[in-house]
This record gives structure tokens, C-alpha cells and sequence, in this order.
């Protein structure tokens, strides 16, 4: 079993999963354990290795440096990867990837080319920020974008104000508030939705095969006109972790 571990801006997450005889399996199917970081990383990899037969880690990271977590896996004696841009794609060659791009973005391309290799791809990942990706299906690297994530937007607007004040992201917000929160709220969660949506819609314009993979910890109800394919897929970066 491989023990993934998808570290981002605000949370660290991790996994365990079955290693697929091939790249490809569906959606939770070889995921057989989740949880957020909640204890120190020497505690988490005891329990973890004593309750499941860990081959190998995987990570992924945005974040900085952690001495904590490499003494930790020091003591580990199993292999480790590091996933970066650099490392080359296991299910077919992507050419013209960014060496400074994000390691979590370039783990969900992985898992979303790895349920999809033949059509054009529209990664996003909606988190802290929200991240775009495209692929294009003979396998050459678009460019991508980046942009506030719904908290992230709700924190601005508080810090940069003088009466604003901070409130949490919702699932689903109205469309033209009546007090302060919902104003804001529908701002943040129904902007970020239009965001998404039209990017979706401009691609799937210019690219008609479109296949749309979102991830992330904030969900989104797309309106009924989106009609390319879109995979709601929260194990995305883990499938890519999976696949090296």
C-alpha cells in the first residue's frame, strides 16, 4: 500500500491506498483510509504503519520546509517520492510543464490524465486559491491561472475594509443578499462559481472534446447550460500521488 500525503496552503491531508496494477481506477476505489493531519508526523506515521502494510509515501507540497516532517520520515524504512513538476508524467508524456509549477496542481493533473488521457483536460482545483490547468489531449501543457479561493476572498474583504467583518465560506450562498453576510457570502461562493464557469464555458468553446476534473474543499452546483463532461473527483491529487 502507498501512504499519500497532499500537503497544501492550510491543511495537511493523507491517504492510504491499494497500488493499482493500472493507473486507472474509478473514484474512492483503492482510497482505503483518510484523515487530516491532526497529531505530530511521527505520531501519524506510527499509527498509520502499524495499522496498514505502508510500500511507500508519496507528497505532494506547497508549504515550506518542515524539519519535523523529514526526521519523521527518516526513520521510516521504506522509499520515499517527492512529487514536483519534474517528475514525469506515468501515464503519457505532457511537454511544456512549467518546472515552477505547484506540485498539488501538477498531482491532480496526473490523477485526472489518469482517468482520461484522450480528450482535453480543464484541471481545477478549489481551495485556498483556486487553480486552473488545461492539457491538451496531444498531450502538451497549456498554462493555467490562478485566483482567490472563496475564504480567501471573505478574508480580503475583512482585512481591507473597515467594517467588513470575517464570516466562513458556505456551500452555497443567495444570490443578491439581504444584510452584510449574504452580500458577502454571495460574492465570494456565487463569484467564484461564475469564475469557474466561465472558464469552463470559454474552453469547452474553443476545445469541443473539454473534460472538466474539479477538486478541492469547496464544491460547486454548476448551472445546467455547463455541457461538457465534469468529474467531481475529491481524491485527485491522491490518483496522481498513486499512479507514480
Amino acid at each position: 500500500m502507498n501512504l499519500l500525503i497532499d500537503i497544501g496552503n492550510t491543511s495537511a491531508k493523507l491517504a492510504v491506498a491499494d497500488m493499482p496494477s493500472a493507473p486507472i481506477f474509478t473514484m474512492g476505489v483503492g482510497i482505503v483510509h483518510f484523515e487530516r493531519r491532526h497529531e505530530p508526523w511521527a505520531d501519524t506515521f506510527a499509527r498509520l504503519t502499524n495499522a496498514f502494510p505502508i510500500d511507500s509515501v508519496r507528497i505532494s507540497t506547497v508549504a515550506g520546509e518542515d524539519n519535523a516532517l523529514k526526521e519523521a520520515l527518516g526513520a521510516l524504512s521504506i522509499p520515499v517520492y517527492w512529487l514536483t513538476a519534474s517528475t514525469p508524467c506515468p501515464i503519457k508524456p505532457i511537454a511544456e510543464v512549467n518546472p515552477a509549477l505547484g506540485a498539488d496542481r501538477w498531482a491532480a493533473d496526473i490523477g485526472a490524465l489518469a482517468q482520461d488521457a484522450a480528450h482535453t483536460l480543464l484541471i481545477i482545483d478549489a481551495g485556498t486559491c483556486i487553480t486552473y490547468d488545461v492539457i491538451s489531449r496531444d498531450g502538451r501543457f497549456l498554462g493555467g491561472a490562478i485566483s482567490p479561493g472563496v475564504q480567501l476572498r471573505l478574508k480580503a474583504m475583512h482585512e481591507h475594509t473597515a467594517l467588513l467583518p470575517l464570516f466562513e465560506a458556505e456551500e452555497e450562498a443567495v444570490l443578491l443578499g439581504y444584510d452584510t453576510r449574504t452580500s458577502m457570502l454571495s460574492s465570494a461562493v456565487n463569484g467564484s462559481r461564475f469564475e469557474i464557469e466561465g472558464y469552463i464555458r470559454h474552453f469547452f468553446q474553443e476545445y469541443p472534446d473539454l473534460h472538466v476534473f474539479i477538486t478541492g474543499g469547496n464544491s460547486f452546483h454548476f448551472s445546467s447550460d455547463i455541457l461538457c463532461p465534469v468529474t467531481h473527483d475529491p481524491y485527485l491529487v491522491f490518483r496522481g500521488l498513486n499512479a507514480l
